[in-house]
């Protein structure tokens, strides 16, 4: 009987642990396979005419036509998009009645909201690849989670079916020293396997992302690579925030330290603001939260845009 025993063990064991593994690894690969696919084909250049200025408070401070018929926060705004100047051609046109005038006012008009429109397109897609990020993230960490949940179904079940087996067995043999043996070894495979099965995998997959959203956020350079200009002028300037003593960028770091990465390491650290590495789920799953989290602040500027343009003159 103790050789039927273990020829069932040896039977079993290699079906309930060791199925589909590699076809576990293809999978890997291929999801690695195109690593950095939310990247933009293009590479976008920026008009420096568009630029936010340094220097906006002395500008407001020289040219109170501006402060007279715009909120500080929407001239702000302005400043962000580039149309600032814009605004103050537009604010220098008299309200005459000739066509001529009247044609004036209304080119510089489109001319603003061109522009504006320009600003909107770049918020929709610089969010649109922070989800896919996100996303691309919150897949692989999907597909740990459930390979690590047929690990545990798999050991559970061997557990099971050994605790099954060495039930039958005593039962069967009559002398006592063998009996005790096989309910001893079955007892221990049983619980082994048990216990394995409460542990992690800690099944880690190659991610890269050398065009590192999260980086510049967690640096806080004055100027950024990645960031278009106008959103970047946006998460650092302190009035845009609802305190305005400290701005949108620095909140939503603060927010990682505080929240996210409360107990990471600095070797976790260098993971999710390098350009890549071996990530566990646990790991793909703060990656993604992190990145969750920047995309609303993003998509918010879109109410700052909105009341810069409700703001516009008929």
């Amino acid at each position: 009987m103790r050789p039927l025993l273990i020829r069932i063990v040896w039977i079993i064991a290699p079906v309930l642990l060791l199925t589909d593994c590699s076809t576990s690894n293809r999978v890997i690969q291929q999801a690695t396979v195109g690593s950095d696919y939310c990247t933009p084909v293009l590479s976008y250049s920026y008009n420096p005419a568009y630029a936010p200025r340094p220097d906006i408070d002395a500008v407001l401070q020289s040219d109170t036509s501006l402060t007279k018929h715009y909120s500080r926060h929407d001239l702000l705004m302005a400043n962000a998009t580039g149309v600032l100047p814009l605004l103050q051609e537009l604010s220098r046109l008299h309200k005459g009645r000739s066509d001529e005038e009247r044609l004036e006012r209304i080119t510089k008009r489109l001319q603003i909201q061109q522009r504006l429109q320009l600003a909107s397109t770049e918020l929709s897609s610089f969010a649109a690849e922070i989800d896919c990020e996100g996303e691309r993230a919150d897949q692989l960490a999907t597909y740990l989670d459930e390979k690590d949940t047929r690990r545990v179904r798999r050991l559970t079940i061997f557990s099971v079916v050994i605790g099954a087996v060495t039930t039958v067995a005593t039962a069967l043999i009559e002398a006592s020293n063998p009996n005790k043996i096989i309910g001893i070894s079955g007892g221990l495979v049983s619980a082994t396997t048990g216990g394995l099965a409460a542990f992690s995998s800690n099944k880690s997959v190659a991610f890269s992302h050398k065009r590192n959203l999260l980086a510049d956020l967690w640096n806080q350079p004055e100027q950024s690579s990645i960031y278009p200009p106008f959103i970047w002028y946006v998460l650092n300037e302190k009035s845009f925030s609802n305190t305005g003593q400290t701005s949108i960028g620095y909140n939503i770091r603060q927010r990682w330290q505080g929240y996210v990465l409360e107990e990471a390491s600095k070797k976790q650290q260098d993971l999710y603001f390098g350009p890549g590495g071996n990530y566990l789920a646990d790991d793909l799953h703060i990656r993604a939260n992190m990145l969750n989290q920047l995309q609303s602040s993003v998509r918010s500027i879109n109410q700052d845009l909105q009341a810069l343009m409700l703001s516009l003159p008929d």
